[in-house]
């Protein structure tokens, strides 16, 4: 036999791992209750569905949880799937529920059945479960409780009670016949592929095909659009005559800080995809990410190649701005990071003890989007 060339050339291969993967912001989860479930599905497990076929199979078209996911299967955009967890009875606290699944499974978009949402209690707490961990809760609000929030006397309505608490994930869509409208506005969001050009939008002046527009007084429009309720509502747009039947507006979340549900949705993208790219620089490492100039840019380099996908895709955009560090009006592109690759140089003891890398500080543009138009004519 010959000489094995291996005895002379060892070659030793370090096979680089995958690391993290980004979060889904397609991905719902739909609570249904106990009595609609069908035999040998168990509370607290979960079902994928990829079409309402498939759903209808477990779940009659009469019942809530059919009547849910068809706002979220059907119609235009397609969406590819939706979880079904199911809700045990005995869980009456919702949070319960909510930390059951979380704990099995992530999920992005939170939906539950009107006869959950009709209870302002249950609302609130599911709001507040969605706003500490991150994930958009779609409030769909009809009947009665579509007339309270409609009614500028009433102060007691979910809309205002969740203004008051400023939360920011989770929107209220409003009408009058329709359990489920909201759900429809969601999947433009759903849609959405961060990673191409031009991709994220705004929910203002979307169509949903099957939500009924509805034709409303001049103080119901004027009451939803008002700061304390900031409540999506699904319309007849008139213009002397000339009707386009069918768009979104006031598409905004309860937000102390007066944000669309785009911006929450699209900054909620960044930090996933930001947090993805540095675990990735930081654990891929064949040897270990020095902690020194050449570590630190290579962090720095991560972030920016991260941050000009949220660029491209149209989250962050150019502006002139006031830089609050020296006062200067400044261009930008999207984002600019100020963090230095030298920064690390000057790091505690302490910090460097623990392994820290000098924090990076970023500050973050978003491009907007333009919902008014003014027009001044000078007419001669």
């Amino acid at each position: 036999m010959s000489y094995p060339a291996s005895d002379i050339i060892r070659i030793n291969a370090r096979i680089s791992p995958a690391g993290l993967g980004n979060a889904n912001f397609a991905s719902a989860m739909l609570f249904a209750p106990q009595l609609e479930l069908p035999v040998g599905f168990e509370p607290d497990t979960y079902r994928t569905y990829s079409s309402l076929p498939s759903l209808s199979e477990d779940f009659a078209d009469t019942t809530e949880t059919y009547k849910a996911a068809q706002r979220w299967l059907g119609g235009t955009p397609a969406t590819r799937q939706i979880q079904v967890w199911g809700v045990a009875t005995a869980d009456a606290t919702r949070v319960a529920t909510l930390n059951k699944a979380r704990n099995i499974i992530w999920w992005y978009w939170t939906m539950w059945t009107a006869p959950v949402l009709a209870v302002k209690a249950d609302v609130l707490a599911i709001a507040q479960w969605c706003e500490d961990n991150t994930s958009m809760f779609i409030n769909n609000q009809t009947g009665a409780s579509a007339a309270e929030i409609r009614d500028p006397a009433d102060t007691d309505d979910i809309a205002t009670q969740l203004t008051s608490a400023g939360f920011r994930h989770v929107y209220t869509a409003a009408h009058v016949t329709d359990p489920y409208s909201g759900s429809a506005l969601a999947k433009h969001f759903a849609a959405v592929n961060y990673s191409a050009d031009n991709s994220t939008i705004d929910g203002e002046y979307k169509k949903s095909p099957g939500v009924v527009a509805e034709s409303l007084s001049a103080t119901a429009y004027t009451t939803m659009q008002s700061k304390s309720k900031n409540v999506a509502f699904y319309t007849e747009v008139d213009n002397q005559g000339s009707k386009d039947i069918g768009r979104w507006i006031n598409t905004n979340t309860h937000s102390t800080y007066g944000e669309t549900i785009d911006d929450v949705v699209n900054l909620d993208a960044c930090i996933n995809y930001l947090r993805t790219a540095l675990y990735g620089t930081t654990a891929n490492q064949p040897t270990k990410l020095g902690q020194d100039p050449v570590g630190q840019a290579m962090l720095i380099g991560s972030a920016r190649a991260e941050l000009r996908t949220f660029v491209g895709n149209g989250y962050l955009g150019p502006r002139n701005y006031t830089d609050p560090d020296d006062g200067l009006v400044k261009y930008t592109f999207g984002f600019e990071i100020l963090t230095k690759p030298e920064d690390i140089l000057d790091i505690s003891d302490a910090d460097r003890d623990d392994h820290k890398a000098a924090p990076l500080r970023i500050r973050l543009f978003r491009k907007g989007s333009i919902r008014i138009v003014d027009v001044d004519l000078d007419v001669y």
